[in-house]
């Protein structure tokens, strides 16, 4: 009597099975979290999340662009956009208490940590935060400011001050900065930013 025929599973998903996009992000964020962007592979990413790599291709075209998309599962723009309209404190305490929790969480601040330093050793990658700062970040915070001709310069004004205190005090980790409690942190820089956000153009200086 003829034996069955032997099969194999496949691996990943069942055939007509859906391909979840935040899988990919959250395969990726930790990927790149771990290797950085240039160890990283669009195959090992793929088989985190048990989709074919032709899959991750479709999905985001390059993994230059899964890189910037899997950033926003860090830096999440409507928080950052809800702290500048409300809550406790005046607006320049409201963003530093915010953007700074980023960094003090031990998840998302590591993984901060792994992608900056990939972004300022890797063109692409370098591109690809670039772009998300730019496209993302402060194009929100330049809406939630109203919009006005001067407030993409001002969110960036702002922005320096929070990304200069983070890579000082997270990735370079230097002191006295980088000892201190946070919330003395957010008491130091907080005037500044709300004088970036708030003061009159004249007394910043902001260009006619």
């Amino acid at each position: 009597m003829a034996r069955p025929a032997k099969t194999t599973r496949r691996r990943g998903r069942r055939q007509g099975e859906p391909v979840s996009r935040d899988a990919v992000l959250r395969a990726a964020k930790k990927r790149f979290a771990m290797e950085g962007f240039e160890k990283t592979t669009l195959r090992a990413i793929a088989d985190d999340a048990h989709v074919d790599p032709s899959m991750v291709l479709y999905l985001f075209g390059s993994k230059a662009e899964l890189f910037r998309e899997s950033l926003r599962l860090i830096i999440d723009t409507d928080v950052l956009v809800a702290a500048l309209l409300e809550g406790d404190g005046d607006i320049g305490t409201r963003m530093a208490r915010t953007y700074l929790g980023i960094w003090e969480n031990p998840d998302t601040g590591n993984t901060m940590v792994a992608m900056l330093q990939s972004a300022t050793s890797n063109p692409d990658a370098h591109e690809a935060f670039r772009g998300f700062i730019q496209n993302y970040v402060l194009t929100a915070l330049t809406t939630a400011l109203g919009g006005g001709e001067d407030a993409p310069l001002r969110a960036m004004l702002a922005a320096t001050n929070l990304v200069g205190t983070a890579i000082l005090r997270y990735v370079m980790k230097v002191p006295p900065l980088a000892t201190l409690p946070v919330e003395n942190v957010v008491r130091l820089i907080a005037p500044t930013i709300t004088r970036y956000l708030t003061a009159q153009a004249d007394e910043l200086g902001l260009p006619e």
